[in-house]
């Protein structure tokens, strides 16, 4: 079904996802047991926070994998990656002020309790710093996605995982809180991105200088990468603003319960999801040869096959999933077992949608599903508000649910097959 070089990429992408899973599985309940509800919920919320950041790239990165993936000229590729970079570390400098007001007005803007102040501050602005880092490191890890070399990327971030695990763990057992634990994400991230352009620069030929800086092609970027970047702000917001609204109008402790329970479908979710993001280079690849018969029978398999391990997957979860939970972190941490089916359904929703998605951005026919993510993502917070006020967590997951069933869950497959049929007729006409 797949090819050779797809099995081996997978298979290295997979060892990361298993230990990224076990990883979870193992330090989140002692994580919970030594940094307690608070703590915990303002990890959980800087996570989100700083995800939010990385939408400041704008959608230019997944533009720069799409267009490097097709050219191994080493001027083609340095034009791309410098032009990219130094709009990245523009985009950094301005990016500050938003830090520097959400870090003056976190009290006020998120429910935390003033004996926690300090120490959120100080680890908010260690986030803020490895964000930036992470932030400039992953146009080096694209490099190398988009150069069929992901499993050294994957190798890199498996050490890396395992070493700030266990570092982390150490840390806890010895008393240490946030502030430590941020600190040890840092020093991580430095190395991990040091390690990431040496390998990059290792087997990749390129050269960084302001001279190969092109204006007129960030300008060509642009357009494509706004609608990558509408697709990738409205997934976020669907996929953790509840988080946000929890913690703005609950408090950070409820955060707590809700982002243990929805993570142990984003763990299935993950696992889903690799088998078709992986496939962006060689999706595009088939796009600019005008293969789209092999680009409709590779989305059809691939999504039935998804579809097959959902079933499966939220199958075990939906039967399974409260007897975990109380088995990983303990009846207190326990989600109410509707949400936790709320959280099921909508990933089985999301599997086939994810599938198509993918398809549709590698193949750059983006835009509209991007104005229909855009409403999916406001009909998300407006409802998850709305509901908040009548069922309390309950309505945050089932304004979630109800926005996707209404928008992104039917129009994404339906607008991959139109785009498809229309690109199969114009290749017919072109044969006549």
């Amino acid at each position: 079904m797949f090819s050779k070089k797809y099995i081996n990429t997978i298979a290295t992408t997979y060892l990361q996802m298993f230990v990224q899973i076990i990883i979870p599985l193992l330090l989140i309940p002692y994580m919970v047991e030594k940094l307690q509800e608070d703590l915990y919920g303002l990890w959980i919320l800087f996570t989100t926070l700083i995800g939010y950041f990385g939408l400041t790239g704008f959608g230019f990165g997944t533009t720069f994998l799409k267009e490097v993936s097709k050219q191994d000229d080493a001027k083609y590729i340095s034009r791309y990656l410098n032009s990219t970079l130094f709009f990245y570390l523009a985009i950094s400098a301005l990016v500050i002020f938003v830090f520097l007001y959400l870090l003056v007005n976190l009290e006020t803007i998120f429910l935390i309790r003033s004996v926690l102040l300090f120490e959120a501050k100080v680890a908010f602005s260690i986030f803020f710093i490895v964000f930036f880092i992470n932030f400039i490191s992953s146009l080096f890890g694209t490099l190398l996605f988009a150069k069929d070399m992901l499993y050294i990327h994957n190798y890199i971030l498996i050490v890396n995982s395992v070493i700030t695990a266990v570092l982390m763990f150490v840390a806890l057992y010895f008393g240490h809180m946030l502030i430590t634990l941020a600190l040890i994400n840092l020093f991580m991230s430095i190395a991990s991105a040091i390690y990431i352009y040496y390998m990059a620069n290792k087997k990749i030929t390129f050269t960084i200088s302001l001279r190969y800086f092109d204006l007129s092609l960030l300008k060509e970027m642009l357009k494509p990468s706004m609608h990558y970047f509408i697709i990738t702000a409205s997934a976020m917001i669907i996929l953790s603003s509840d988080n946000i609204v929890i913690s703005s109008l609950i408090g950070v402790g409820s955060v707590t319960v809700y982002a243990i329970g929805y993570k142990l479908v984003a763990i299935s979710q993950s696992l889903l999801f690799r088998i078709v993001d992986i496939m962006i280079p060689d999706i595009a690849r088939l796009d600019k040869e005008g293969k789209y018969k092999e680009i409709l029978k590779l989305h059809n398999k691939t999504l039935l096959f998804s579809l097959i391990l959902g079933f499966a997957g939220y199958g075990f979860l939906f039967i399974y999933g409260s007897t975990i939970l109380e088995w990983w972190v303990g009846p207190k941490y326990v989600l109410d077992e509707n949400i936790l089916r709320i959280f099921i359904a909508f990933g089985m929703l999301h599997t086939g949608v994810h599938v198509s998605a993918v398809f549709i951005v590698a193949m750059g026919a983006h835009r509209e599903t991007s104005y229909m993510t855009m409403l999916d993502a406001f009909l998300n917070v407006f409802f998850s508000v709305i509901l908040l006020q009548y069922y309390g967590l309950l309505g945050v997951a089932m304004g979630t649910f109800l926005a996707h069933l209404l928008t992104s869950s039917w129009f994404t497959s339906w607008w991959f097959y139109k785009q498809i049929d229309v690109k199969l007729e114009e290749n017919a006409k072109i044969v006549v």
